[in-house]
């Protein structure tokens, strides 16, 4: 982050150990967060819509991981479908419905094995598998579950195609390692007016600050963010934001001795 800050916007958006700090040149009337838009009444085309939501998502992803899961206690877990005559593997809604009965197996499973209060917690995003040029729909998933082996998720829970659990103790950004794995055309025309994503309720929202909102707050948050654990960091300029930085911050990232 700059040393000096030229900006009259700030916007601060905290995930547990990651910190992004948005800075605008102009109040950001097409911005990413909606709440801090302002209709101007000029309409994009459908496939600028698309990239913006999906920019949208993908952030709304990443902070969702962050915020709700960690490398410790939670799995990583694919899904995939083998093929099937009665069953389209390359249309997301019926895909959808098959993982839909695979949530309702693996809660009443917890439920019965291990605790009548269990509440699961996932966070699934779609990719598409085309190395082979299937076009098959597969998940990702982040959930928290205790061990439960590989075969019996496969064999009972699954019942539709391979499954692999990887851990990710390994891991420090469970955003940036979840998103990398969601269909990464933002053009893809599969995905148009569908969600990219599944989760269960309840997963907790990011905080969000502005500085137009509570300037004090947000000086003093600057005030204690370690230059020294800047992750990545950009300048673009916008239309209607003008110049915008973008900094992310990562409080548990290790520096070099």
């Amino acid at each position: 982050m700059a040393e000096t800050r030229c900006f009259l916007f700030i916007k601060i958006v905290k995930t547990k150990h990651v910190i992004e700090v948005y800075e605008y040149e102009h109040l950001n009337v097409k911005s990413q967060f909606p709440e801090d838009r302002v209709d101007t009444g000029e309409s994009l085309n459908l496939l600028e819509n698309y990239r913006h939501r999906n920019q949208l998502r993908r952030d709304n992803i990443r902070r969702l991981a962050i915020e709700n899961f960690d490398t410790k206690n939670d799995k990583f877990l694919t899904l995939t479908f083998r093929d099937r005559p009665d069953l389209d593997v390359k249309d997301v809604k019926a895909c959808n419905k098959e993982f839909e009965k695979f949530i309702k197996r693996l809660k009443l499973y917890l439920r019965n094995k291990h605790d009548p209060d269990y509440k699961l917690k996932y966070l699934a995003v779609i990719e598409f598998q085309d190395s082979r040029g299937r076009g098959a729909v597969h998940y990702h998933m982040l959930l928290n579950i205790p061990y439960i082996s590989q075969k019996f998720i496969e064999n009972t829970l699954w019942a539709q195609g391979k499954v692999w659990i990887n851990k990710i103790d390994h891991v420090d950004n469970l955003g940036a390692y979840v998103i990398k794995y969601m269909t990464p055309d933002t053009e893809d025309p599969r995905l148009m007016g569908l969600k990219a994503y599944n989760c269960s309720k309840g997963l907790v929202r990011p905080d969000c600050i502005k500085s137009w909102d509570d300037p004090e707050k947000v000086q003093a948050m600057l005030a204690t963010l370690p230059k020294e654990k800047v992750v990545y960091s950009q300048q673009y300029k916008t239309e209607n934001a003008g110049k915008i930085a973008y900094s992310q911050v990562n409080l548990t990232r290790k520096l070099p001795k």
